[in-house]
């Protein structure tokens, strides 16, 4: 029986990873029609905005024209036959030119309507891709997982709701952040670093002297990237955290954040410091990660102060920042935009761990999370 479960399982995996190229092929596709219809956009509101100009002056000229031709045939008497002919002419040569040129500036809109529907209708393909990836990656992560197994031997169908519901939300989580963090980032100073190498290309042709300074700029744009990717990577997996352990990685990541919001963060260190199991280390370093991703959206506070307090069986950690707080019993029922705090919580309990909130209205937050820890390696000096 379990032979068959793995093989189904196994099928199961290669059906999912095609599918997942797929997915992939057609968001990269359509990430590449998105900018090349904004390419087309752009030259198109130039175009509009050179034939609505054309339009005003040919209105100017066709109002002129029917003037003269007015007066032509209030005077005919002092008019000969041959002037009020090439006037009628020249004013119907006007009106003409006007008519073709509104007729052009009505489609050059009408394209340009189209052209802005269809990039809404892509940017909504590569959302729903992003999201059905997403979907079958966290599939992909539960399969190869072994959560499978893990949910046959779990004896409560209540248990093995709980846990996988946990376990997604977890990893969904996980997954958003690092996709944000990817396309505000690193996806964005590429693409203007194609750009700017588009445009060096062309001034190769035309002006030599300035692709130096070019050059130099794209540098600067891809050592910025670099550090950013970098920033992602100790984000996912600091490795502070494996070589040192969680104080250093936390000290760190709290050094990034100070330089990133401009808010004063104080690491605070209380008891022997000792290194964890390497999955709890891991839950410490995202709880406390968490709590500080808080505290930069929520609570516009100049100061935050961070405690790792060691004891014998637990490791606490505390985050205390003096925002303007919130009704924590509201935010907990509701949670809205404090649905990270909620995270925290059942990240905790899911380590047989203790999650307390204390806040009031323009009276800053503390949280405290405690974790049962079991001492691994020995102790620091």
């Amino acid at each position: 029986m379990l032979d068959q479960l793995g093989e189904i399982l196994k099928k199961t995996l290669s059906a999912i990873e095609l599918g997942k190229e797929e997915i992939f092929f057609i968001a990269e596709t359509s990430r590449t029609e998105t900018h090349r219809l904004i390419d087309e956009l752009s030259q198109l509101k130039i175009d509009i905005k050179e034939i609505i100009s054309q339009v005003d002056k040919q209105e100017k000229i066709d109002r002129r024209m029917r003037h003269k031709l007015m007066e032509v045939n209030r005077a005919h008497h002092i008019h000969t036959q041959e002037e009020m002919i090439e006037t009628y002419a020249e004013a119907k040569d006007a009106q003409v030119k006007l008519q073709l040129l509104q007729h052009k500036e009505v489609q050059l809109r009408k394209r340009r309507e189209d052209l802005e529907r269809s990039l809404r209708q892509m940017h909504e393909t590569i959302e729903r891709a992003q999201n059905l990836m997403a979907q079958v990656s966290m599939a992909i992560g539960l399969l190869q997982g072994g959560l499978a197994e893990a949910l046959i031997q779990t004896q409560s169908h209540e248990q093995r709701f709980e846990m996988g519901l946990r376990v997604i939300r977890a990893q969904e989580e996980e997954r958003r952040r690092v996709a944000r963090e990817i396309h505000d980032g690193p996806a964005q100073t590429l693409a203007n670093i194609v750009l700017r190498l588009e445009i060096a290309e062309r001034l190769l042709e035309l002006d030599p002297s300035r692709v130096k300074a070019e050059l130099v700029d794209l540098k600067n744009l891809v050592r910025a990237n670099l550090q950013d990717i970098r920033r992602i990577i100790f984000d996912l997996r600091p490795m502070a955290l494996d070589d040192l352990g969680i104080v250093p990685a936390i000290s760190k990541y709290l050094d990034n954040f100070q330089d990133t919001y401009g808010i004063n963060c104080i690491l605070r260190i209380e008891g022997r410091e000792k290194r964890l199991l390497p999955a709890m280390e891991v839950a410490l370093f995202r709880l406390v990660q968490e709590g500080m991703t808080n505290v930069a959206k929520h609570a516009y506070s100049s100061k935050v102060e961070v405690m790792i307090i060691y004891r014998e069986d637990w490791t606490i950690a505390r985050i205390h920042d003096y925002g303007k707080g919130f009704d924590v019993k509201s935010a907990m029922k509701a949670p809205g935009e404090h649905f990270g705090l909620v995270g925290m919580r059942e990240r905790v309990e899911m380590f047989s761990g203790h999650f307390s909130i204390q806040s009031s209205i323009g009276n800053g937050t503390l949280i405290e999370l405690s974790i049962p820890t079991s001492q691994e390696g020995g102790t620091t000096t």
